[in-house]
């Protein structure tokens, strides 16, 4: 697991760090020395580039909150685009995490172990972030991505199923016939004639 001892500090150092804000009673500077920063301006630098904000920022407003259960499903919508947006500007990780996998979406090797390792967090603490904002597991994120460029492609730069799925990242066509119809009710060839759907991810890689 390639993350280092100095990474996983820090984020407990700013979780606690969020706890104490949260309250409301305390001040920067309290908060920086309750937490084990050095001073105020060592914390509020390290706070704003783990947040993208400063810590009194956080504590008038706190942080945007996630995606409520079923606002992120297939096929993902101009809301959910929106609403993500806004979650990347706010959390570092998160616009790192979606740099990578725009970046890995047609490699059939990715794993969720390879795209904790390059963020160096633990797949746990991955997932854990993951479902704080989603409410779905890091490996399904990944999939809904994927399914969604894949649909993209069928219906938007008119892609052969095939050529939809490799691009995508599904190597197996039975398998992807098999999600799409899950999400979307009907097979991959009788959805490919909706041009209504929302170029979700082709905006998403303009963003990155």
């Amino acid at each position: 697991m390639s993350f280092s001892p100095g990474k996983l500090i820090l984020h407990y150092k700013m979780e606690l760090a969020k706890h104490f804000l949260d309250l409301k009673k305390y001040s920067i500077e309290e908060t920086a020395l309750n937490c084990g920063f050095s001073s105020a301006a060592n914390f509020s630098r390290k706070f704003k580039q783990e947040f993208s904000l400063s810590p009194s920022a956080y504590r008038e407003n706190g942080l945007t909150t996630g995606f409520k259960p079923d606002d992120w499903k297939i096929p993902l919508s101009n809301e959910c685009f929106t609403k993500l947006i806004q979650l990347k500007s706010e959390y570092i990780w998160l616009a790192k995490l979606l740099v990578i996998v725009i970046d890995n979406l047609d490699n059939e090797t990715f794993s969720i172990e390879i795209l904790s390792n390059k963020l160096f967090m633990s797949s746990s603490n991955l997932n854990r972030k993951v479902k704080s904002l989603f409410g779905l597991p890091v490996i399904r994120l990944f999939r809904d991505i994927r399914l969604q460029y894949a649909t993209e492609l069928l219906i938007l730069q008119e892609k052969s199923i095939t050529d939809a799925a490799s691009l995508a990242g599904f190597f197996d066509i039975a398998h992807f016939s098999r999600v799409f119809k899950q999400n979307f009710k009907c097979p991959p060839s009788k959805y490919k004639n909706d041009i209504s759907l929302f170029p979700f991810v082709g905006l998403l890689k303009k963003q990155l």
